[in-house]
């Protein structure tokens, strides 16, 4: 073996079926991987914070998509391909400094100044398209697969780069249309993916460390919050009500997600994966209004209307883990369909409530359905499907 090829492994098909690791983890470079994505999650939140409107808001779950969307893409890819050779390590490594990029241009992506959002989302993307390129021209079985999305990918960077030729609002409306092209993706891959299926295992672990990450960032919110206030009775309410629906959230999601629905069928698993953007769009939408609820409650927030965003929050969260539940058999729709249903339109009252109601009372409706979700399931089911830790 030469001193360079010990450095090198190949791109190879990392299923069960393959490689027999039916325990497999996640590695410590996904880990580090991750934490690049506390930051763009976290610039992400300033869109609302700075400036907070309707339009705003939906600007908001615009950009958010591309940020979800980039970190999907090399899950999935290490899901499949990861051999943690030298290449792969670098490239990874690469990505992660153009997603501290993608980061550090978000915050005024909305504000005249898109330019450098968008040459950083297609590094991104030219990285992942280079691993792909690599994953095929090494995996023979995945060839088919790998074609597909480096066309669709690829067609998508190209959209992506005629964007910096044109002035918002144009700019935003190819925006679409690329991410679109990327996200459609997998669908068109439909009958090439059992021919390189995902690690069952890999990939409800790797959803559950992106939910702890954006779960993290709203307690995160919950403390910088009441940081930066004067303590009152109202305040501190607040802050606990933060705190109480975060870890509401946790309850729900970690015992009473089945994971298993992606090694049910290749529908399941797409359900799993579209309506995860729902779940975490929803809690770091829910965080960020928690942090403008207490800021309000304190005195020191001149942001109106916060009702919007904690509402939409929790529609969107509770209608993801509401779809994943309906493609859950065995029944099509029950009891959990229902609270979590029931949960989203507790969230689009709130939000349509905005001016009638305290940005405290709004938080503490939140919490009170969120933990009387938990305290009813922990009573009715007679087993739990928890995420398994390590």
């Amino acid at each position: 073996m030469s001193d360079l090829s010990r450095f090198l492994e190949p791109p190879r098909l990392r299923t069960m079926q393959e490689d027999g690791e039916d325990d497999r983890r996640a590695t410590w470079l996904e880990l580090f991987f991750d934490l690049v994505f506390v930051v763009a999650v976290a610039q992400a939140s300033y869109l609302l914070t700075d400036h907070l409107t309707v339009s705003r808001l939906f600007g908001y779950l615009g950009i958010f998509v591309p940020i979800w969307w980039a970190w999907m893409g090399f899950t999935f890819y290490a899901n499949r391909f990861d051999t943690d050779d030298l290449p792969y390590r670098l490239l990874i490594l690469l990505a992660m400094l153009a997603i501290a990029a993608l980061a550090v241009n978000t915050r005024d992506v909305l504000s005249g100044s898109s330019v450098g959002f968008a040459l950083s989302y297609i590094a991104v993307r030219l990285v992942l398209m280079t691993l792909y390129a690599r994953a095929r021209r090494n995996v023979p079985a995945a060839r088919r697969l790998t074609t597909i999305f480096l066309t669709m990918f690829g067609t998508g960077i190209l959209v992506w780069c005629v964007s910096l030729l044109v002035s918002t609002p144009a700019r935003f409306w190819l925006w679409g249309v690329a991410l679109t092209l990327e996200l459609i993706a997998p669908v068109f891959a439909w009958r090439s993916i059992p021919a390189a299926p995902i690690h069952p295992r890999h990939i409800p672990e790797r959803f559950g460390l992106l939910t702890i990450i954006v779960l993290g960032e709203s307690v995160f919110a919950v403390v910088v919050g009441i940081a930066d206030v004067s303590w009152h009775a109202a305040t501190v309410a607040a802050a606990i009500a933060g705190f109480v629906a975060a870890a509401s959230l946790w309850w729900i999601y970690f015992d009473f997600l089945d994971e298993s629905i992606v090694q049910r069928n290749i529908l399941a698993g797409l359900t799993f994966t579209y309506s995860n953007y729902l779940v975490i769009a929803g809690i770091a939408l829910l965080g960020t209004g928690v942090k403008i609820a207490v800021l309000s409650t304190g005195g020191s927030s001149v942001l109106e209307h916060e009702g919007w965003v904690v509402g939409t929050g929790l529609a969107l969260c509770m209608l993801g883990l509401a779809i994943v539940h309906l493609a859950t058999p065995p029944a099509l729709f029950d009891t959990d369909v229902a609270l979590r249903l029931s949960a989203a339109v507790v969230g689009l009252v709130l939000a349509f409530l905005h001016g009638s109601i305290s940005p405290l009372l709004t938080i503490v409706v939140i919490a009170l359905v969120l933990l009387a979700q938990v305290v009813y399931e922990l009573a009715a089911h007679e087993e739990h499907h928890p995420l398994p830790a390590d």
